[in-house]
């Protein structure tokens, strides 16, 4: 698990797990966290040892991979997001909506692999923050 925050750098694209402000790796651009609201994903453990990273798309925009069992932040700002997930070459995903709001700064969801005949699904389910592991 994380206690780190995944941003993507607005200047080059690079997708970097950071404890706060700083700049990028990469560019050398500074990179500035929202400080509305965060999402926080928790990929739980896959069926039958399946441990391919989870593709992660908020609002369209890749957001790296989410390992078997691992946990983390995304800043963002207020606004409304739909959070997607891919498991190796299969897109197929039960997608979630929600809105962060000043009322609602915060999204706690619960990723998961369901197990298909032909095909498998991400199934993505909308948590609470006692729910979540611990960072």
């Amino acid at each position: 698990m994380s206690n780190l925050f995944r941003i993507k750098c607005p200047s080059c694209g690079n997708v970097v797990d950071v404890a706060g402000n700083t700049t990028c790796a990469k560019c050398q651009n500074p990179l500035v966290l929202p400080e509305d609201g965060v999402v926080q994903i928790y990929r739980k453990g896959s069926p039958l040892g399946v441990a391919v990273g989870m593709g992660i798309y908020l609002n369209d925009i890749p957001l790296g991979h989410l390992a078997n069992t691992e946990s983390i932040r995304i800043p963002v700002t207020y606004g409304h997001y739909k959070l997607h997930m891919t498991h190796g070459m299969n897109r197929r995903c039960k997608d979630q909506e929600f809105d962060i709001t000043p009322d609602n700064r915060y999204a706690f969801m619960k990723a998961h692999l369901k197990m298909g005949l032909i095909s498998n699904t991400v199934v993505i389910e909308p948590s609470t923050a006692d729910q979540m592991p611990a960072l």
